[in-house]
């Protein structure tokens, strides 16, 4: 009776430690913030359907690649860009957009090409506007012509990234291992399947992210150095390699789709702070939370920023993927320690009740 007494007191302890505690550390460290919009709802509307690729290719060709090239389909252009900032200068990477139309969302590269300061959420990084890609500047019919644009990048995003993905080196030398292997044939299909899947999230990362970070335990180089991005956008990328251990996937799954984003407590700071106190929330858009402030705290010049890095852009599916990837780098025994976890746990529940039916053998003899 006295040991479920004790068992009973541990039980109300660590449950209050669990329920009580935890909840409490994760709301310090992890404060709430306005959750993934994959609709990229703060942006306007356009509507790609009406875009026309073939146009579209033509007005690329004509603006785009002086900066940018297309190489998974013989498209050449530049890859570098010269920026310049407190008389310093920053060679910066330019991307490959091949495959944009397959791991951007259509709506945030239409507004990208319209207005990138904004769309990246970088305005508070370079207010005098002097960020090294240009808003597009067409004529009467711009939104059209940014809609033929989007199209055609996505008529050839998915074939493009198939290609990068098929033709690499990597996938080449490990399908030729897979075929080599004593295995069934279907074992094979399904190991090349695999592999194909594995290095399309790979593929997503190098275009979406190499431009400024590293992954060692990859070996994956960033293509812009750490000075240039010093430079230009205040700080150096760090390295990706242990970030999914470091910071989990619920902080990357925010924080890749907006870098931007503050935690709901910091906003509300803010604005008490200039005002005194927290008014109804009024100005807040349709799609946002009632405790998101921060259409009010943009107004009253108020809003904190957030990092440095600007929005990426991708697709929950495209992140996903980015995410995958840093899993298998930098967390690649997840699943074994997770097993183990089960394992250890079945492990001392059997101990346990070993334990107390020894327990009752040997006081019974005493008594």
């Amino acid at each position: 009776m006295k040991e479920l007494k004790i068992l009973a007191i541990l039980i109300v302890v660590v449950g209050v430690l669990y329920w009580g505690v935890e909840p409490l550390a994760h709301a310090t460290f992890h404060p709430e913030v306005a959750k993934a919009d994959f609709a990229f709802k703060d942006l306007q509307e356009v509507d790609i359907s009406k875009g026309d690729a073939e146009r579209g290719k033509a007005l690329i060709e004509a603006n785009c690649i002086g900066c940018h090239t297309l190489n998974d389909v013989g498209i050449a252009g530049g890859d570098m860009a010269m920026y310049f900032r407190d008389d310093k200068e920053a060679t910066i990477s330019t991307p490959d957009i091949s495959t944009a139309g397959a791991i951007y969302h259509e709506k945030f590269l239409a507004n990208l090409i319209m207005n990138p300061i904004e769309t990246l959420h970088l305005s508070h990084k370079f207010p005098n506007f002097d960020f090294p890609m240009p808003p597009y500047a067409g004529d009467e019919n711009q939104e059209q012509e940014v809609a033929d644009m989007v199209a055609y990048l996505k008529s050839i995003g998915s074939v493009s990234l198939k290609k990068q993905v098929l033709e690499s080196q990597e996938f080449v030398s490990k399908k030729e291992r897979i075929e080599k292997a004593n295995i069934s044939e279907s074992q094979k299909q399904n190991e090349i399947a695999k592999l194909e899947d594995s290095l399309t999230n790979k593929a997503v990362f190098l275009n979406a992210c190499s431009r400024c970070h590293t992954m060692k335990y990859d070996k994956v180089a960033s293509k812009t150095t750490p000075q240039s991005l010093g430079i230009y956008l205040g700080s150096a990328a760090p390295d990706l390699s242990t970030i999914i251990r470091s910071k989990g996937e619920h902080y990357l799954e925010y924080f890749i789709n907006d870098p931007q984003k503050v935690s709901y407590k910091s906003i509300q700071e803010a604005i008490i702070k200039k005002q005194g106190s927290l008014p109804a929330n009024d100005k807040k858009s349709d799609w946002q939370d009632d405790k998101d402030y921060s259409n009010l705290a943009k107004e009253l010049g108020v809003m904190p920023v957030g990092l440095s890095m600007p929005r990426v852009g991708l697709t929950q599916e495209s992140q996903e993927r980015v995410v995958a990837y840093l899993e298998s780098i930098g967390d690649s025994k997840k699943a074994e320690r997770e097993s183990l976890g089960v394992k250890i746990m079945i492990f001392f529940a059997v101990m346990s009740v070993l334990a107390y039916l020894w327990k009752r053998r040997i006081w019974s003899e005493v008594h």
